[in-house]
């Protein structure tokens, strides 16, 4: 994601992750993407707490789950972007930049 330009930030998990978008130096975090299963707090859980602070911030989980498995945790209201594991940089880098462009 560097090599395309982009800012990365990272985390070891769900919590150091929201945390680290907490703090004022980062406002500009745009898009979020996190793994359903995390230590400490879940990707799921994380984009939902991101979400109360961040509306606008666009979400893309993975995981190894299968995509309908991973929406019905999700819940009715919150239908994030989704890559399945494994998956291959230019698809990653693909789906950034579809993100990207929708911010």
């Amino acid at each position: 994601m560097r090599r395309d330009g982009y800012r990365v930030l990272e985390a070891r998990n769900g919590v150091e992750a929201l945390e680290l978008a907490n703090d004022p130096s980062h406002e500009d975090i745009h898009i979020l993407l996190s793994n359903v299963a995390m230590l400490y707090m879940g990707g799921i859980q994380l984009a939902e707490q991101l979400r109360e602070t961040r509306p606008n911030i666009q979400i893309l989980l993975t995981s190894g789950l299968p995509h309908q498995e991973v929406i019905e945790r999700c819940g009715p209201y919150f239908s994030p972007d989704f890559l399945a594991k494994p998956f291959s940089v230019s698809d990653l880098s693909w789906k950034i930049k579809q993100l990207a462009a929708a911010i």
